[in-house]
């Protein structure tokens, strides 16, 4: 894979802190940018946006962040960086699945965070971008570079 051909996939909650406002966004929003530019490539799961609409969805009872805003600003990003050829989508295939049930019983996590390992390993990115601690230290463990977004160290 060529330089300009690096990808980072990102997670659900790496995925959040580019619409919502978080501590570590500006990390996000540079993944964004090097996307946007050709130099790297972005990646996430369909799982991971079913996973960013729930937390939407929890913004807007806490905060009253209008969730169908912030969905439909991630759906036109999404569009734009599929038509840049710049995003990689992973279908939750019966491939990701196996793959996901293995790591579950490997390291005895929610299939959710099986499943966010196995796309990455599926489309052989570069680095891991998560907010998740626990989801951090799995993908460590799995021989993954992990690009720690989160507040807890």
């Amino acid at each position: 894979m060529s330089k300009a051909e690096e990808t980072c996939y990102l997670d659900a909650s790496a995925l959040v802190k580019r619409y919502v406002e978080e501590p570590r966004s500006e990390t996000v929003d540079t993944i964004y940018r090097d996307a946007y530019r050709g130099v790297k490539r972005s990646s996430f799961s369909y799982w991971d946006v079913a996973e960013a609409v729930v937390v939407f969805d929890r913004y807007e009872r806490r905060i009253g962040l209008d969730p169908k805003k912030l969905v439909k600003g991630m759906l036109k990003e999404y569009m734009t960086l599929s038509r840049l050829s710049r995003l990689i989508v992973v279908n939750v295939s019966p491939q990701v699945l196996r793959a996901s049930m293995k790591l579950v019983l490997k390291h005895h996590i929610y299939v959710a965070d099986a499943l966010q390992i196995a796309s990455v390993k599926k489309v052989n990115s570069r680095v891991m971008v998560t907010g998740d601690k626990g989801l951090a230290d799995i993908a460590d463990a799995e021989g993954l570079k992990v690009l720690y977004v989160g507040t807890h160290s």
